[in-house]
Parts: C-alpha cells; sequence; structure tokens
C-alpha cells in the first residue's frame, strides 16, 4: 500500500468512525446521498485480516472486563472467575499504545440485550430430545447409556466452553460474530464457512424430516379411522411449506419459548402415566412381540450397529450445541456465557438421566421411540401425542424457516451477487428454496418413517462433526493462531498493517505444537475418534433402516402406518 493509499484510507475510517456498518457493508448516516465510491472503499472493512480482528476483540475483552468489575452485581466468584480466564486471552503484541485507532459501532451489536438466564432458557429448548432418550436405554442397557449421557454432558460442556472462548477472541463491536460460519471463516476462510453451512443445512433439513414424521405419527394416534400416513406427511409438509412463504416470522422465537414449555410438560406429565407398554405400538414401530419385560446393566443379544445406533441418538440429544455461536451473538454480556452453558446442560442432563431411567424402569425392552407411543392408557396417549403433534409442528416449522434462510441468504448470492431479498426475484428464488428444501423433507420422512433411524443418521452426519470436530479444530487453530501472533511487535491499527512477515506453514506449526504438546496431542486423537464414530453412525444407521424394514410395518412412500 502506498503512502498516498494509506493516508486516503485513513481519512475514510475517520470519515466513518462514528456511523454504523451494517453486515451487507453499506453505512448508516444522516446523509441519504452518501457517496457509493466510499462504500466500496470500505468493501475491505467486512474481512479484515485475522490479526485485526484479534486486536479488536483485544480491546471489547478489556471493555466488558472492566464493566464486569465495576457492576454492583457481580459477586466475588465472578471476578475470581474473569481474573482467571481473561488473561488466557490477553495478546501482549496486539496491546493498544493509545486510543486514537479507528473504531465504529457495527448496528448488529445493538441488537445484543439478552440476559444469560434467558439465553439458558432458549437453549433448553433447543436441546431438548428427551423422547430418545428411554429407547437408548432399552438398546444397550443401563450402564453404558448413562455413562454416555454424562460423556456427552462434559464434552458439549468443554465444545461450548472452545466455542466461547474462540467467539470472545474474535467478537469486537467493529467486526461482531454472529453465527457459527463466521468463526469457521475468520479462521480457514471461505471453505471453513460453506463446510459448517453445509452440514447446518443438512442438519436442520434432516432434524426437520424428525420432527415430520413425529407429527404424523401424532396425528395417527389421534385419529380413530384408518388415514393414509403417505398423504398426511404430504399434508403436513404443504401446510409447513405454505407458513414459511412467509419470510420474516418475527414471533416465532417467542411461541418456540412455549413449545419448549409445552415439552416439559408433556415430558414429566408421561411419567406418571408410564404403566404397561402399548404392545400393539411396539410391534409396529419395534417388532416386539408381546412378553415379559425385562431391563438389564448390558443389554444382552443387540447387533454392533444398533448400540452404535443408541449412542448416536445420545449425541444427537445434545444437538442444541449447535447454536451456541447464534446464543452468544444476542447475549447483553458475552463473558457471563459459563453460567448460561453450566446452568443450561445440568438441566439437561438431570432431565435426560430422570426420564430416560424411569422409563425404561417401567416398560424394559419394549420402550419406543418416540417414548410417548408406548403409553397403554388411551386417554393420556390421546392427549399427549397432541402435544406432540403441536411441538413437533411448531419446531418442524422453526428449523425449516432456519434452514431455508441459511440456504438463501448464503448460496444466491454467490450466483447472484446483488440479490435483493425484497424483490420479485427474490421472492421468487425464496419460494424455490422452500419448495427444494420441503420436498427433502418429504422424501426423507416419507422414504423412511422411523424417528430414532433418521435422528440416528442425523447425528452421524452432522451433529457429531458439529459438535465434536468444529469445535476442537477451530479451537486449536485459533490457539496457534494467538501464539504466532506474540511474535508480532509493530501492528499498526490505522493502517491494519504489519511489516513482520507471516510465517511459514512449517514455523506456525512448531510454534504451536511447542507451545500447546499436549492438548495438541490429545485433542487430535479426540477429532479423529469423533469422525470414525460419525463413519460408523452413517453405517449403523443404514443397517438398522434396513432392519426396521425387515421387521417393522415401516414401508417407504405407502399408505401402511408405521404405528
Amino acid at each position: 500500500m502506498s503512502e498516498s493509499d494509506e493516508k486516503d484510507t485513513y481519512q475514510i475510517r475517520e470519515e466513518v468512525a462514528n456511523n454504523e456498518i451494517n453486515q451487507d457493508g453499506s453505512t448508516e448516516t444522516d446523509n441519504n446521498d452518501t457517496d457509493s465510491s466510499l462504500i466500496e472503499k470500505l468493501e475491505y472493512e467486512k474481512n479484515p485480516s485475522l490479526i485485526t480482528r484479534y486486536f479488536y476483540a483485544q480491546r471489547y475483552i478489556e471493555r466488558q472486563q472492566d464493566e464486569q468489575l465495576q457492576r454492583a452485581k457481580t459477586t466475588s466468584f465472578d471476578k475470581w472467575f474473569l481474573s482467571k480466564m481473561l488473561p488466557t486471552m490477553n495478546i501482549p503484541s496486539l496491546k493498544a499504545s493509545s486510543n486514537d485507532y479507528p473504531s465504529w459501532n457495527n448496528s448488529n451489536l445493538a441488537l445484543r440485550t439478552t440476559h444469560w438466564i434467558t439465553c439458558a432458557g432458549l437453549l433448553t429448548s433447543e436441546i431438548m430430545g428427551a423422547y430418545l432418550v428411554p429407547n437408548c436405554l432399552a438398546l444397550v442397557g443401563y450402564v453404558p447409556s448413562n455413562v454416555f449421557l454424562v460423556f456427552c454432558f462434559f464434552i458439549t460442556l468443554a465444545s461450548g466452553a472452545a466455542i466461547w472462548w474462540i467467539f470472545l477472541m474474535l467478537d469486537s463491536p467493529e467486526y461482531p460474530i454472529k453465527t457459527f460460519a463466521d468463526i469457521g471463516y475468520a479462521l480457514f476462510g471461505e471453505w471453513g464457512r460453506q463446510s459448517i453451512i453445509f452440514l447446518q443445512v443438512v442438519s436442520l433439513i434432516l432434524t426437520c424430516a424428525t420432527s415430520l414424521i413425529a407429527t404424523g405419527e401424532a396425528v395417527i394416534i389421534l385419529r380413530d379411522e384408518r388415514v393414509c400416513w403417505a398423504g398426511i406427511l404430504l399434508l403436513l409438509a404443504g401446510v409447513t411449506w405454505l407458513l414459511c412463504q412467509i419470510k420474516q416470522l418475527n414471533h416465532l422465537g417467542k411461541i418456540c419459548v412455549l413449545v419448549a414449555f409445552a415439552n416439559y410438560v408433556n415430558v414429566f406429565t408421561q411419567l406418571g402415566y408410564v404403566g404397561e407398554p402399548n404392545w400393539a405400538n411396539a410391534e409396529k414401530i419395534s417388532g416386539l412381540s408381546k412378553g415379559p419385560i425385562m431391563t438389564f446393566n448390558f443389554t444382552p443379544g443387540v447387533d454392533l450397529f444398533i448400540k452404535v445406533v443408541a449412542m448416536t441418538n445420545i449425541s444427537f440429544v445434545f444437538a442444541g450445541s449447535l447454536a451456541f455461536p447464534e446464543v452468544l451473538s444476542e447475549m447483553r454480556r458475552p463473558v457471563d456465557f459459563w453460567k448460561t452453558l453450566l446452568t443450561t446442560e445440568t438441566f439437561i442432563l438431570i432431565t435426560y438421566l430422570i426420564y430416560g431411567n424411569y422409563y425404561y424402569s417401567k416398560q424394559g425392552q419394549y420402550t419406543l421411540s418416540p417414548a410417548v407411543f408406548g403409553l397403554s392408557n388411551t386417554n393420556a396417549l390421546k392427549g399427549l401425542s397432541f402435544i406432540s403433534f403441536v411441538t413437533a409442528m411448531f419446531q418442524g416449522l422453526f428449523f425449516g424457516h432456519v434452514c431455508c434462510k441459511i440456504a438463501y441468504k448464503n448460496y444466491f448470492p454467490m450466483i447472484i451477487p446483488k440479490l435483493k431479498f425484497h424483490s420479485k426475484l427474490g421472492y421468487a428464488l425464496w419460494t424455490l428454496t422452500v419448495t427444494i428444501v420441503f420436498i427433502c423433507i418429504f422424501v426423507i420422512s416419507a422414504g423412511v418413517p422411523q424417528v430414532s433411524a433418521i435422528s440416528a443418521f442425523t447425528s452421524s452426519l452432522s451433529v457429531i462433526p458439529l459438535t465434536f470436530v468444529f469445535p476442537f479444530s477451530l479451537h486449536l487453530w485459533c490457539l496457534y493462531h494467538t501464539h504466532n501472533i506474540r511474535f508480532i511487535s509493530d501492528y499498526d491499527p490505522k493502517s491494519q498493517s504489519t511489516s513482520t512477515p507471516p510465517p511459514s506453514v512449517a514455523t506456525f506449526l512448531k510454534r504451536g505444537f511447542k507451545k500447546y504438546p499436549l492438548l495438541t496431542i490429545f485433542y487430535i486423537c479426540f477429532i479423529l475418534a469423533s469422525l470414525a464414530f460419525s463413519g460408523m453412525g452413517l453405517w449403523s444407521s443404514v443397517e438398522y433402516i434396513q432392519l426396521l424394514f425387515d421387521t417393522t410395518a415401516a414401508t417407504s412412500f405407502t399408505c401402511s402406518s408405521p404405528i
């Protein structure tokens, strides 16, 4: 960059220092005739170097720490925790020598008003997957399932802590992190962002298919006369498709909170009605004939692929950890996320342990997935199935809408760079996106009408990589970056440049490994083990689907009901 260009760049930065820079790169000022050339010159502001992200994040961490220590409600434990945690994020080479560096507030930061307790409630509603847990105990027994539940609890805590640390290291008012994909982009570039987006879209489509199956099964339970299974799925998918034509579902988040509350009522009310299994549903869903109820510490005579299915379903019920970055981006004080994380995961684990173990102790090997269909009390079955219908319907709508938004906003702009969301073409492409997504959802749900099979496949293909692989990969890479940046001594925030040449790949890796040898070895081993588990899960879920078609009433694209 020449001296004149550098001066021009600094003048531009000063000119917009107090303006709000939106996600799309435009600036909001009192002058409606903002020079378009100025906006073009600011294009690079959307894609700063990683060092620049770290610099501004360092300043934001410092401000958050000062605010926390000055708050009257900050407890002594909070202060102790901050004193231990925040120094691990300090990069001495990026210390600000003065306060005259360019700064501004991105308009997205103004939306951060959520308290950590509210975020805990939202995350609890996202992660709730208790209906699958009792069947997992039935497939493998008390000991393996409970041990793996506790293991997933600690891994999700570690995964959440890693995401939280990375978020704070990269997030600032100037360059806010808003999604999981933003973290991938900041650390690995475009391929990292696209990998995460693709897995998120796949996960949401498969999750919607699971919700659609649960909704259809609830309709079958509620109706006394015979109805066509494929027709019911097509009708429900069509209704959801129609509702998703509305691009701005502003109040859907509030509805989801009510749905989450209904889920809790459903879960704990079921425990009062658990008794003799529903023999008819047990035979149709699981292919088991009436017999003595048995429970085991280690379920004997179960094939390996069925055990793996049970374990991947346990991983699936912790899938809400995928929303951690999105929740962090809504928090008034992101440094408080550790409270949200610990509260949420503890409550989730306790709920899963109570619900799963109690159900299995009453119904043994006849415990179904979803568990509510194992109730033999007709009135309770229909009443709770209605709640399941409502909650599954709204969950399908919510996840379907989010899936369409992610696909629309990330893929179409790559084809049509200046696409406007509210233009006629934008509406047409939105309808196309919704149509493609819900065709996929219908084909999957009608093709494999079994909740546990689809959830196991979903977990293996997307949830395990996004929960067990990406957070720790990103954390290790971020640690290597921060350590290498410590060798920089002349970073200039005004020009966003340094004369220190970037290290070679070999030097970069050598420095990072020398600083974190044991953590590197552990992370690599754990990531490889997680990828192997994901591969085994894909194999086992396909084998399990084949078994279900051979031994149960499940059929593809027919009127025959799976229950």
